[in-house]
């Protein structure tokens, strides 16, 4: 006896291919946003607009929380797992395929995930008050034109921030001044571990040359085998302080580490640094790095930790083999007069 086939398709593979239609939706807005500000030139809806760091990850885990539970009966576990199963396949899916850098990634992380589960707990919270369901349909499909329509008319703030690490050396200001101003053959053995260099994979220094004295001359640095940069000296007082202007003559820094942070690009300028060298004693002598940048998002205040932990390890890196050097030539010099 011949049966004939059920067509009745049963509630969990609904579920399921609701699921599945929410993210595959969800992933396609995405995407057509990420190419539509790849082409855009105007920095307050780019990368680093509120719209695509806070609004957009909350607004798509909205959506797929409303396509794949549209009865809302899903539990809480449910708009708990949406966002973090949303940006982990954004995450691999940005460095996979569209080939981000990691550190671009990790900034982006942390927001896509609070926000996406701000936006997953709101949408759950709706379904208790919202009556007209046409009505707010409508309103998911406008609000994305209207959250990046009204950040649009808001000006970019340029604000300065300052990075300052320090570090105690037992040697005097002028044995460490020749390694404040130039350092040679920086082995990788030299410096210390850093989250962003050990982590994240920035080059670390390879040396830091300068052609003559005084101001007006360049020193050069050299990170890994591709990356170098100019620092125009603008103070010279032998030591006690050395000051520059950073000049990023070439696209190395950001070939390098992340093409959507360049150092002197539409969201930052890395602007000016220098060393103050404080004796404490005779043989004692504080050394302290400043790099001044300019952030021009509309999320300063965030990229601004960023700031802190990235720019800051590279600093830390540089006292550590500035340190190990001038504390070895003291060694030496110490010996010698005994």
């Amino acid at each position: 006896m011949v049966h004939a086939q059920d067509d009745h398709v049963g509630p969990g593979q609904d579920k399921r291919g609701r699921i599945i239609a929410g993210f595959t939706l969800a992933l396609v807005i995405a995407l057509c946003a990420f190419f539509l500000i790849e082409a855009s030139s105007d920095a307050r809806v780019g990368f680093g607009s509120l719209w695509f760091l806070t609004f957009l990850p909350a607004y798509l885990c909205a959506l797929i929380c409303y396509v794949g539970d549209r009865d809302g009966t899903r539990p809480a576990s449910f708009y708990s797992m949406v966002p973090v199963a949303f940006a982990f396949i954004v995450v691999a899916g940005s460095m996979v395929i569209l080939h981000e850098g990691v550190i671009c990634v990790l900034m982006l992380l942390p927001l896509w995930l609070f926000f996406g589960w701000l936006g997953a707990n709101m949408m759950r919270r709706s379904r208790r008050w919202t009556a007209d369901q046409n009505t707010f349909r409508s309103s998911l499909v406008l609000m994305p034109l209207f959250a990046g329509t009204l950040e649009a008319q808001v000006p970019v703030p340029h604000d300065r921030y300052s990075v300052v690490r320090e570090i105690v050396i037992e040697a005097s200001p002028e044995e460490i001044w020749p390694y404040a101003v130039s350092n040679r053959h920086i082995a990788e053995s030299e410096g210390r571990w850093t989250f962003t260099q050990d982590i994240l994979g920035v080059p670390r220094p390879r040396a830091t040359t300068v052609t003559g004295s005084g101001v007006g001359h360049v020193r050069t640095a050299y990170w890994g085998d591709h990356i170098n940069f100019e620092e125009r000296i603008t103070q010279w007082q032998p030591g006690r302080r050395l000051g520059w202007r950073f000049a990023f003559t070439n696209s190395t820094v950001q070939d390098y580490t992340d093409k959507h942070i360049a150092p002197d690009g539409e969201f930052l300028k890395i602007d000016t640094g220098d060393y103050t060298l404080t004796r404490l004693s005779p043989t004692t002598t504080r050394l302290t790095p400043r790099t001044n940048y300019i952030a021009k998002t509309h999320a300063n205040p965030y990229a601004a930790l960023w700031g802190e932990i990235l720019l800051g390890d590279v600093q830390s890196n540089v006292l550590a083999v500035i340190k190990a050097r001038a504390e070895a030539r003291h060694r030496q010099s110490d010996h010698a007069q005994r």
